[in-house]
């Protein structure tokens, strides 16, 4: 009978619950999404485990509760029963089930296919977003979140159910020529400040106007919903898609399947 040496036979065991250990990790769940492709240092949080992993074995199947992350010049594009999902930079995305995901920080787009029946749910820490097969981008921080509708239909409201003061920003129809020139100068500042800018501010700068209270807001497409709140008092402001957010979906729109 040979015999091996006490080194050789560990190695051999140690490499059989390496591989058991990552095929069990595939198999933890019967997964319904996946990490398709990444760019630059993508992670992912399981369910139940305190450290992240950087992924580069693709696809990865991914199950409820999982978190993607991605870091600055990083993006990742994700499947899911729902539709697709492409995440930008510096972004944070929990898949919570076969009907929802959520985005944690950041901004992705959503790539979601019409449904008969049902509805697929996007949510931030703030609003709930119902899509019935859409096109739309979400941009989340600690001022204000963003939803901007490129096609299909949305309705977003709030997740503590408050009803908030919902403006509507003035069409350029309706502007003179004075204020037509002077929003054209406010939108380079805009564009450059688009995630940065006090929420008050950007009332003023579209000159939107109060238009109801309300518990929910059903969205068009070309126009773009900000939801904050100003002296704790939540508000809405509907205006058009502004061409920061055109440029970051045609961007992450050139990753969609």
């Amino acid at each position: 009978m040979k015999h091996y040496p006490s080194s050789f036979l560990c190695s051999f065991f140690l490499l059989i619950w390496m591989i058991s250990g990552s095929a069990q990790a595939q198999n933890r769940c019967e997964s319904f999404a996946q990490l398709e492709k990444v760019e630059g240092p993508v992670r992912v949080s399981e369910e139940g485990t305190p450290f992240p992993q950087r992924i580069t074995d693709l696809p990865h199947s991914l199950c409820p509760g999982d978190k993607v992350q991605t870091v600055a010049k990083a993006r990742a594009h994700i499947s899911h029963p729902g539709g697709q999902v492409v995440l930008s930079e510096n972004s944070l995305l929990v898949v919570n089930s076969i009907e929802e995901v959520e985005l944690e920080e950041g901004a992705a787009l959503f790539d979601i296919a019409k449904r008969e029946e049902g509805r697929f749910t996007a949510r931030t820490p703030l609003v709930v977003i119902g899509v019935k097969g859409t096109r739309f981008l979400v941009s989340r921080n600690e001022e204000r979140n963003d939803i901007a509708l490129f096609d299909g239909e949305l309705n977003v409201e709030r997740r503590d159910g408050k009803e908030m003061a919902y403006y509507q920003a003035k069409s350029i129809d309706d502007m003179t020529f004075a204020e037509f020139q002077a929003y054209q100068r406010r939108e380079f500042q805009e564009f450059r400040d688009s995630f940065n800018q006090e929420f008050q501010d950007y009332k003023k700068q579209v000159m939107a106007e109060f238009s109801t209270f309300c518990r929910d807001v059903d969205m068009k497409p070309g126009r773009q919903l900000t939801l904050g709140s100003v002296d704790g008092k939540p508000e809405a402001v509907g205006a058009p898609v502004d061409k920061g957010y055109s440029a970051l979906k045609d961007d992450l729109g050139s990753w969609l399947q």
